[in-house]
């Protein structure tokens, strides 16, 4: 398993996900890369400069909530860049209930804004935890 870092980005491999650990890396933020296949996501870190500048770690990782409780449970936050989230969103935001993780992503979807508050909202909330969808919608 992997080492304590602040946050984890939650499908490195893609466009988004990379950008997020670009950006990390710039500001020197350790991060967990993550996603469903440890060989892309180190395939996308390799194509940021200075990469090895950073602290981080690439993490191979089921789509299910005990095996991202597991992993989010060493983070403080999750950036999710795993859509489309209304579908593959829930099993994300439950496993950071479960590890007492704060969540955001970089949705455009209107339904799941309105969806993933209704739903997590409160639960987060009495969990002292911020759930944000949306941190990069235009």
């Amino acid at each position: 398993m992997s080492s304590t870092k602040p946050v984890v980005v939650y499908g490195a491999s893609g466009y988004t996900g990379r950008l997020v650990c670009e950006y990390l890396r710039e500001f020197c933020v350790p991060f967990i890369a993550a996603g469903r296949d440890k060989a892309r996501i180190q395939e996308a870190l390799d194509g940021i400069p200075g990469i090895n500048t950073v602290d981080h770690e690439v993490v191979e990782v089921e789509h299910e909530v005990g095996p991202l409780s597991d992993l989010f449970a060493q983070s403080k936050v999750v950036c999710n860049t795993v859509g489309p989230f209304a579908r593959f969103g829930h099993e994300v935001i439950q496993a950071c209930i479960r590890a007492g993780t704060h969540y955001m992503d970089t949705t455009g979807e209107q339904d799941w804004l309105i969806n993933s508050e209704e739903t997590y909202g409160a639960e987060m909330a009495a969990k002292g935890l911020l759930l944000s969808p949306g941190v990069a919608q235009m």
